[in-house]
C-alpha cells in the first residue's frame, strides 16, 4: 500500500508502475526491492513467531461398532424335551457350565441295550477262550498219542527184522537138511505175524498224526471265535461311546467363560436335533465380554496408512466423558467392495461389562506420528513451482526468504524437516507479501 503522503508530485509517474507491479505478483511469491513499500519510506509491521518442537499427529475419526470377542450360539445335537433350565439372559458362565438339560429316553434305553449286548459278547470272549483251553489239551492228547504210535512202530519194526533174520537162518538148516520143513513153516508165521504188528503200529501212527492236525485245526478255529469276539465286543463299546457322545449333547453347555445375552427355549419346549426351539433362533447365545471387539470400518484413503499397533482412542455416545485407549489389534487387509472402507479392529478390556455389544461410538486412530519442529501451517508458503519456503526475520530486522523442507501435515499445523533450527523468527501466517532484504517492524505474535 502507498500512502499518498508520502509521495511527491514529481513522482506520479512511479506510484502509477509500483501500484501496477504490486497488481501482477503472485499473492505468496517474493517481489523485488523496487516493488516494495520500504522503496516508497513505508515500514512494515509483522508478526513473528519461533518454530516449537511438538508431536504432530495425523489421525482419523471414524464411526465405530462393539461386538463381542468372541459368540456362540448353542443348538441342540438331539431332539427331545427341555427338561431342566439352568441359565438366563445376564447370567455370567464358566465354561463348561450347564445351560439346560433335553430329556431324551430313548438314547438312555439304548445305551442299556448296548450294555447288555456287551455283557454278552464278554461272555463269548470267556467262552471262546474255554474253547482254546480245551483244543490246546486236545492238540497236547493226540501229540502224546502219536509219539506213541511212532514209539511202537520203532518196536514193531525190531521184531519184524529179528523174525526175519530167524526165517533166513531156519531157511538155510531146511536147505541143508538139518531141520525138518514143519520149523520153516512156523518161523514163516512169526515173520508175518512181525509183518502185520509194523503195518498196523503205521496205520496207527498214521491215523495219529491225522488227529493231532484235527486238534490243531480246531485251536485255530477257537482262536479266530476269541478274536472275532473281541472284535465284536470293541465294536459294541464304540457304538456305547457314541450314544454316550448323543447322551452328553442332550447337556447343554457353556463353551467358554461368559454372560448368556439371548435365551430362546423354555422348560417343556420340544427341542429338534440342530434347530433351536422355534423361529426365534437358537437356544442360548453366550457372548465373551472381558474384552470386547471395537470395528472401524475405514475410508479408502485412509486404509494404506494404518498399522497393526497404531494407537486409538474410542468415546461412545451412551458414555459421555469417557474415553478408551486401546490400538489396532486386526487389519483386514482388503476393501469392502460395496463401501470401499477397511476392517479394523481394536480390543478394549471390559472388566466391569460396561462396553455392551452393539454400542455406538467414535473411534480416532493416529495413523502418523512425528516429533519435530512445527509452525503453523499458513506459515509456510509455495512459489509456482510447489516449492516451500518461509519469510524469517534477520538480526538487523530484514527478510530473508528461506527454503525449508516439510513433513506431516495435520490440517493446522506442519513439520518442518529441513532448513530451520529452531531459533528462527518466522513471519506468521499473514496475507502480506514480502521481499528478501525488505526491513520491517517486528512483533511477537500472541
Amino acid at each position: 500500500m502507498i500512502r499518498a503522503g508520502i509521495v511527491t508530485s514529481g513522482s506520479s509517474a512511479l506510484v502509477a508502475l509500483l501500484v501496477m507491479g504490486a497488481g501482477c505478483s503472485g499473492p505468496d511469491a517474493p517481489v523485488n526491492a523496487a516493488e516494495s513499500g520500504e522503496a516508497a519510506g513505508e515500514v512494515t509491521t509483522v508478526p513473528v513467531i519461533r518454530p516449537e518442537r511438538a508431536t504432530l499427529r495425523r489421525t482419523t475419526t471414524q464411526p465405530a461398532t462393539v461386538h463381542p470377542d468372541h459368540q456362540a450360539e448353542i443348538h441342540a445335537r438331539v431332539s427331545g424335551y427341555l427338561a431342566l433350565l439352568e441359565a438366563d439372559i445376564g447370567d455370567r458362565v464358566e465354561a463348561g457350565q450347564v445351560l439346560g438339560v433335553v430329556d431324551v429316553p430313548e438314547l438312555t434305553k439304548g445305551r442299556q441295550r448296548r450294555e447288555a449286548m456287551i455283557a454278552r459278547l464278554e461272555a463269548d470272549e470267556r467262552r471262546a477262550a474255554a474253547e482254546i483251553d480245551l483244543a490246546g489239551a486236545d492238540v497236547e492228547a493226540t501229540e502224546a498219542m502219536r509219539d506213541q504210535e511212532l514209539a511202537e512202530i520203532a518196536t514193531a519194526r525190531a521184531a519184524l527184522d529179528a523174525q526175519r533174520a530167524e526165517f533166513n537162518r531156519v531157511q538155510g538148516l531146511v536147505s541143508e537138511g538139518a531141520v525138518t520143513g514143519q520149523l520153516l513153516d512156523e518161523a514163516r508165521e512169526r515173520l508175518e505175524s512181525a509183518e502185520a504188528t509194523l503195518a498196523s503200529a503205521e496205520a496207527a501212527a498214521a491215523s495219529a498224526s491225522a488227529n493231532v492236525d484235527v486238534s490243531l485245526a480246531r485251536l485255530a478255529a477257537s482262536q479266530a471265535s476269541l478274536e472275532t469276539a473281541k472284535a465284536e465286543t470293541e465294536v459294541a463299546r464304540k457304538e456305547l461311546e457314541e450314544l454316550d457322545a448323543m447322551i452328553a449333547f442332550a447337556t447343554l453347555r457353556a463353551p467358554f467363560p461368559g454372560v448368556v445375552t439371548r435365551r430362546h427355549v423354555d422348560p417343556g419346549d420340544l427341542v429338534r436335533e440342530g434347530q433351536g426351539a422355534g423361529p426365534e433362533g437358537p437356544l442360548f447365545v453366550v457372548a465373551k465380554l472381558d474384552t470386547v471387539r471395537v470395528r472401524v470400518a475405514l475410508p479408502e484413503d485412509d486404509a494404506p496408512g494404518t498399522d497393526v499397533g497404531d494407537p486409538a482412542v474410542v468415546i461412545f455416545r451412551s458414555l459421555p466423558g469417557r474415553s478408551f485407549e486401546g490400538r489396532v489389534d486386526r487389519i483386514a487387509r482388503g476393501l469392502d467392495t460395496s463401501t470401499r472402507t477397511m476392517l479394523v479392529e481394536v480390543d478394549l478390556p471390559n472388566p466391569g461389562l460396561s462396553l455392551l455389544p452393539g454400542m455406538y461410538g467414535e473411534a480416532t486412530i493416529t495413523l502418523e506420528q512425528a516429533e519435530g519442529l512445527v509452525l503453523p501451517a499458513g506459515a509456510v508458503r509455495y512459489d509456482e513451482e510447489g516449492r516451500s519456503f518461509v519469510y524469517v526475520v534477520d538480526e538487523t530486522d530484514a527478510i530473508r526468504v528461506v527454503n525449508v523442507g516439510t513433513g506431516l501435515d495435520d490440517g493446522s499445523r506442519i513439520e518442518i524437516t529441513s532448513g530451520l533450527d529452531g531459533s528462527e523468527r518466522v513471519v506468521a501466517p499473514t496475507i502480506d507479501r514480502l521481499q528478501e532484504g525488505q526491513r520491517v517492524r517486528v512483533e511477537e505474535a500472541g
